[in-house]
């Protein structure tokens, strides 16, 4: 397990003739949203504003662990936020995850964010095809490689939403694990300037960073989401499933807020579907643009997948409408691949031929792309959502 913590720091001069000391002026931005937005949205219902946001996050968490923690900053709205990169990877079992943790500066809102696969990753394309259905506990049967995935990160971030419950910082924490998990005849986090990277020390030592979080007094955290695209998305949704039924999850499962995923694949059979419909459907809201293809996998070869939650397609210049639409699943994977590719060649380039307009794309591999969800998540908001 690898893990990276950044804090974006507030950084001060003296005030003018004042001698007290004043934040420094922030680039003039405009920013998406704020916390208390964030934490007064109501459960169970999707919220356009959100829709935006997350799709915006969802795609800049592909990136490093210091333009997230920028984006979340300057755009999102999220602003002095802290940013935990956790990434763990076991090839023999065809894993690599990755995912961040971003927590607000007054501990009340969380964010995780599940990156699509890196295209130049062979074992997330192999975490990808390995769709055998495994049990999920007592409640129905998912994705192999993606529950593997989830499960891989699922402790680490367990520890880290326990000590944000009560209004820890996940930087400290982050210095606690590697204090615990430190090699041998390596140099221990608090003998170090700052005990994660970011997290200021106390008087030159980072002691301070290592205090354990607080047992007592009332839950800091008040809202946690949960958003991914494409690989990212089904990650997101076998964690928010785990949030309800790990037992190690009890503490923070009444602070999910809701779920929001763009070009999510299936993950799940009609047991799990029927297990989380009531719980957790109405927290997930999957987002897909015009004709991914993405979404209707795993092929039928591959077993009897279902989607579930609430379902927003793309208009032009909308933004996120609700659909009825039913995305069934492609018959087998090959096909689908070969007229996902097919599709992408004719709108990626043969697009200057009239005749391509006229035909009819129903499944698209170019549909897929990250940067159509990014214009279409921007949509709706004003500012320039492409820059960092």
């Amino acid at each position: 397990m690898k893990l990276e913590a950044i804090r974006v720091r507030k950084v001060y001069q003296h005030g003018a003739g004042t001698g007290e000391e004043e934040s420094a002026a922030e680039p003039s931005v405009e920013r998406l949203a704020s916390v208390d937005y964030m934490v007064q949205a109501k459960p169970g219902e999707h919220d356009s504003v959100l829709a935006s946001v997350f799709g915006i996050a969802s795609i800049w968490s592909s990136s490093d662990a210091d333009t997230v923690a920028k984006v979340m900053h300057r755009r999102i709205g999220i602003t002095w936020n802290e940013t935990v990169r956790l990434t763990s990877s076991n090839p023999a079992l065809l894993t690599d995850t990755t995912a961040y943790l971003v927590q607000s500066e007054d501990r009340r809102l969380c964010i995780v964010c599940f990156p699509s696969a890196d295209i130049r990753n062979v074992i997330q394309w192999f975490t990808n095809a390995s769709s055998r259905p495994e049990p999920f506990f007592s409640s129905g049967h998912v994705h192999g490689g993606f529950l593997r995935g989830a499960r891989m990160l699922a402790t680490t971030l367990g520890v880290l939403l326990e000590s944000a419950r009560k209004g820890g910082s996940i930087c400290e924490a982050v210095a606690r694990e590697r204090a615990i998990w430190s090699r041998c005849g390596e140099e221990h986090p608090w003998d170090r300037e700052d005990g994660a990277r970011g997290v200021e020390g106390s008087s030159g030592t980072s002691h301070g960073a290592l205090r354990p979080p607080r047992q007592d007094g009332p839950d800091v955290l008040e809202a946690l989401y949960i958003t991914g695209h494409s690989m990212g998305g089904a990650l997101a949704v076998i964690t928010a499933a785990l949030l309800l039924e790990d037992p190690q999850f009890a503490c923070v499962r009444d602070k999910l807020r809701g779920v929001y995923t763009y070009g999510q694949p299936m993950v799940g059979h009609q047991d799990f579907k029927e297990r989380f419909e009531r719980d957790l459907g109405r927290l997930l809201f999957r987002h897909v643009y015009r004709s991914d293809s993405i979404p209707r996998l795993p092929a039928r070869t591959s077993g009897a997948f279902v989607h579930f939650g609430s379902l927003h397609t793309s208009k032009e210049g909308e933004g996120w409408v609700p659909s009825r639409a039913v995305a069934g699943q492609a018959y087998t994977n090959l096909s689908a691949m070969l007229t996902g590719i097919a599709s992408w060649v004719l709108q990626e380039m043969l697009v200057d031929l009239p005749i391509i307009h006229r035909i009819p794309l129903r499944i698209s591999f170019a549909d897929h792309l990250p940067i159509n969800y990014l214009r279409t998540s921007e949509a709706t908001v004003t500012g320039e959502a492409f820059t960092p």
